[in-house]
């Protein structure tokens, strides 16, 4: 499978859609898909990135900046998903009832006469609660259609000039939050303010799970010596915003 068979395959689903909506994270898995569909349909496909409180900064940035390099027409969408007590609560559904509010406003937004599409993989866990959505809302796959896992996506990717071919993968806000803790602004900007302090240092991935006062921070271990760098001053960063202490753990991916 290359990107013009890729481009085909969505260009024959699409038939009978008025257009074609890519949900784009700014990972390489929707990155792919984006650039096979405007390759595929033109105009006639959009990206769209959700906009919500789970929404790292940093990864709307990179959503803008991987449609620019496309050439896609991008719309962001503004979504209050906090406002919805089922995703609030942060159980074992969050996710679920996440994707199926995104997904619904997507539809509301576009009209049913539009294709949505995503960038769900071969690789990906079936049993994930989020692609219960993604069935339930018929959106397309194209990338799981056509067999492809994550090597042959990051492949495909830099094969094809995309910026974030290795981009390390990302996650929302709300995983770094423990499962049956209530999700709150609050909570979520924290981890933005702690996750953004290493990254404008030069950490390309981390994450910073608060639980109660205190705070562990992930960090792959090729970073280790801007942690050991910052320590102190992330202790002071930690408390200013109500934190106590914090714990620092190498991560593999």
């Amino acid at each position: 499978m290359d990107m013009k068979a890729l481009s085909k395959l969505l260009a024959i689903r699409a038939t009978g859609h008025d257009h074609v909506v890519v949900a784009l994270s700014g990972g390489v898995d929707s990155a792919l898909v984006a650039a096979a569909a405007h390759a595929a349909l033109g105009k006639s496909a959009v990206a769209v990135t959700v906009h919500s409180e789970l929404t790292a900064r940093r990864d709307f940035t990179r959503a803008v900046e991987i449609a620019e390099h496309i050439g896609i027409e991008h719309h962001p969408l503004l979504a209050q998903v906090l406002n919805n007590e089922r995703i609030r609560r942060n159980d074992e559904t969050r996710c679920y009832h996440c994707k199926n509010a995104i997904f619904e406003l997507m539809s509301l937004e576009y009209g049913d006469a539009c294709l949505i599409v995503d960038g769900t993989n071969r690789d990906d866990d079936p049993a994930r609660p989020g692609l219960r959505a993604v069935r339930e809302h018929g959106v397309f796959s194209p990338l799981l259609e056509a067999g492809l896992g994550k090597g042959k996506v990051r492949e495909l990717a830099r094969v094809n000039g995309l910026p974030n071919w290795n981009a390390p993968s990302e996650s929302c806000l709300a995983t770094r939050i423990p499962v049956g803790n209530s999700l709150s602004r609050e909570t979520l900007n924290r981890v933005q303010v702690m996750e953004s302090f290493f990254q404008e240092r030069g950490v390309e991935t981390l994450r910073a799970r608060p639980d109660n006062l205190v705070v562990t921070v992930e960090y792959l271990p090729q970073f280790v010596d801007i942690i050991n760098e910052n320590r102190d001053k992330f202790a002071a960063l930690i408390k200013g915003i109500g934190l106590r202490s914090v714990l620092f753990k190498e991560w593999s991916e």
